[in-house]
């Protein structure tokens, strides 16, 4: 239904990599011969090599971008695993391989295909004066709202555009097998029907009580557990445009020269409501059944012609749409870009309400369709506008005022640098102070709160930060905000003595021994019960579980292993351990296939290219690290890390 999106899909993927997720692009293959001290380095590609600073900057980044992706309270000191920073040495590794590839092959990208490249993202190729002319300033504006400077955006593109040659198109030339994506879709949709017995470390917690020899025992074997980190009392500053928006007013003669120039953007489209019917047409049918299904299409039109009241009840009857049959055909209210072409061409054909068309051929199969509601298409006037104009040009003078005076920003915090003082009043900002502030970012958006970014934390807490006690430099928190702060005072990591930490220890200890307690009598429930011995256990009710629609109250250990059973041999039992919550066993007792219709299995199959894609070019740059040689230098946990 959403054809828009499918036809522009590979457009998108690329606007969000270059303009939300920069990439890796941190460096050119030149200026690297200078770099000899083998201390300092994470990895040499081709002989290029890959500094720690590098490497850690990366890791800030991407430690940066998951934390946006997941939410505030996502932390960041779980995320930054030695797992996640190997990954992202593997992406910089990847990075200076394809440079070298493009060098040795000598490609190169033009202007005029680097000029075409991007005037085909969608966003910018909206960008157009009113004679039609590419409108320059708004394309330099939406690039520095992404906190890049045009040159920098364009040199990433043609980057970007280089890659892709010298990966000739593996990734999208990728065909995976239809009858492999109904396997995964099947596997995808269908429900197991189980059992679970639970084991939870709560219930055993009550009946255990540790000695204090016990208690002192765990202390002494776990001090990590009981370190106080180093707290310090800091004062921040942020810069962003929303602090600008008091010293910005909005007059009528801007309002209305704005709604004269973006009349496009308060048009509404037209939009029709229909009904259909699908007689579904598979994907390598043969002939025969083709004009089986378009007999079938046919008669059920001339039916609907003859009596039009009963659409909706041979829709119910007849229908092969699983997501519109039950609601007798009913599409609701769409614009013809919304709709799968044919479709569209022929409801925006349709002249008046009740008429019937059809049969009507889509990649679906054949369609019966009764127009139901016309909207025609209408603008709004500029008093309806008003708001969404007034906030697009504070938005707009927000966004200038920062470009104007970031720079200046940045200039005074590190000139004046042990006060906010200056910058504050010039700049009519606010100095905020906080206490008992660590390393490790507290709950809150990290976009907007400097306290809640790992970037800020990691450099307030440097080395040089802490010695000197000055302004950091500023921190880019969003595309338009930045922020800068400087330890006050700073209290060191301090360890818990056991007169303090007693109670802490013995609730630690309380825990792990009735998780042992939990897996222990799971496990022997589970013995028991593949034994066929008559024991009372307390199953669940049985419950549908599938991989499309996750039961949160059902840990994804026991999703993944319930659905790692052979399903030809049921009824089955599993056990899983769930760390430090107990045990679950589970009886998978049926499975029930899944309902799927041709979209998603078009879709599964797009994902199923995908990821074959990805492998061929996987292949491409492993051939790549025998051809031009990789050395990795950096260990997991021997610095560099923090």
């Amino acid at each position: 239904m959403f054809e828009f999106v499918r036809k522009h899909n590979k457009f998108l993927q690329v606007l969000l990599f270059l303009l939300i997720f920069p990439s890796f692009v941190l460096f050119g293959i030149q200026g690297y011969n200078h770099f000899t001290d083998t201390t300092n380095l994470a990895a040499k590609v081709a002989g290029i090599p890959i500094t720690l600073q590098q490497l850690d900057s990366a890791q800030r980044r991407e430690v940066a971008r998951l934390q946006q992706e997941l939410g505030p309270s996502a932390d960041a000191q779980s995320l930054d695993t030695p797992q996640l920073r190997m990954r992202t040495l593997d992406s910089l590794v990847r990075e200076v391989l394809l440079q070298v590839a493009v060098g040795k092959q000598h490609l190169q990208v033009g202007d005029s295909a680097l000029q075409q490249a991007i005037l085909q993202i969608p966003q910018i190729a909206a960008l157009r004066n009113k004679d039609g002319s590419f409108d320059v300033a708004a394309y330099r504006r939406l690039i520095q709202a992404q906190g890049m400077s045009t040159a920098q955006f364009e040199a990433e593109v043609r980057e970007q555009l280089l890659q892709q040659q010298a990966l000739g198109g593996l990734e999208q030339n990728a065909i995976g097998s239809s009858a492999i994506a109904r396997q995964l879709l099947d596997w995808r949709t269908q429900q197991r029907m189980v059992r679970l017995l639970r084991f939870q470390a709560a219930d055993y917690a009550k009946s255990i009580d540790p000695t204090p020899q016990q208690v002192r025992a765990y202390y002494d074997a776990h001090p990590r557990q009981f370190q106080v980190p180093e707290q310090a009392t800091v004062q921040y500053i942020v810069f962003d445009p929303a602090q600008l928006s008091a010293q910005i007013s909005i007059t009528a003669q801007q309002e209305q020269a704005y709604y004269e120039a973006h009349k496009a953007q308060f048009h509404v489209p037209a939009q029709r409501r229909a009904s259909h019917i699908l007689i579904a047409v598979p994907a390598h049918a043969t002939a025969a059944e083709v004009a089986q299904a378009k007999a079938r299409a046919l008669a059920l039109a001339d039916e609907l012609r003859k009596h039009p009241g009963r659409f909706a009840e041979l829709a119910r009857k007849d229908s092969q749409d699983p997501g519109s049959a039950s609601a007798g055909g009913d599409l609701g209210w769409f614009t013809r870009d919304a709709m799968v072409k044919p479709v569209a061409e022929a409801v925006f054909g349709m002249s008046k309400v009740g008429e019937v068309v059809g049969p009507v051929r889509s990649p679906y199969g054949f369609h019966v369709i009764e127009l139901t509601g016309i909207r025609p298409a209408r603008g709004k006037t500029l008093a309806q506008a008003k708001a969404q104009i007034d906030q697009a040009l504070r938005t707009q003078a927000e966004q200038k005022q920062f470009n104007d005076l970031s720079e200046k920003f940045r200039s005074m915090v590190y000139e004046d640098s042990r006060s906010f003082s200056k910058v504050a009043q010039q700049l009519h900002l606010q100095v905020q102070t906080a206490t008992g502030v660590t390393a490790d970012p507290r709950s809150g958006n990290p976009q907007q709160d400097p306290l809640s970014n790992p970037s800020f934390l990691q450099a307030l807490f440097g080395k040089l930060s802490v010695r000197d006690r000055r302004n950091i430099p500023a921190v880019q928190l969003a595309p338009s905000t930045l922020a800068s702060g400087r330890i006050v005072s700073l209290q060191p990591a301090t360890a818990l003595d056991f007169a303090h930490a007693e109670d802490r220890a013995r609730q630690l200890l309380v825990q792990e021994l009735a998780a042992q307690q939990a897996v222990k009598a799971g496990q022997q429930a589970l013995e028991q019960a593949r034994a066929g011995k008559a024991v009372q256990l307390a199953w669940s009710a049985e419950q549908p579980l599938s991989l499309a629609q996750p039961d949160a109250a059902v840990a994804p250990q026991v999703l993944q292993a319930v659905f790692r059973v052979n399903a030809a041999k049921l009824p089955q039992l599993v056990g899983v351990e769930l760390p430090g919550q107990g045990y679950v066993v589970a009886s998978v007792d049926a499975v029930k296939p899944g309902q799927t219709t041709a979209e998603q299995l078009l879709q599964q199959q797009s994902t199923l290219d995908q990821i074959l894609g990805q492998a061929y070019v996987q292949s491409y740059v492993d051939s790549l690290k025998q051809q031009y040689g990789v050395k990795i230098l950096y260990k997991p946990g021997h610095g560099g890390e923090g």
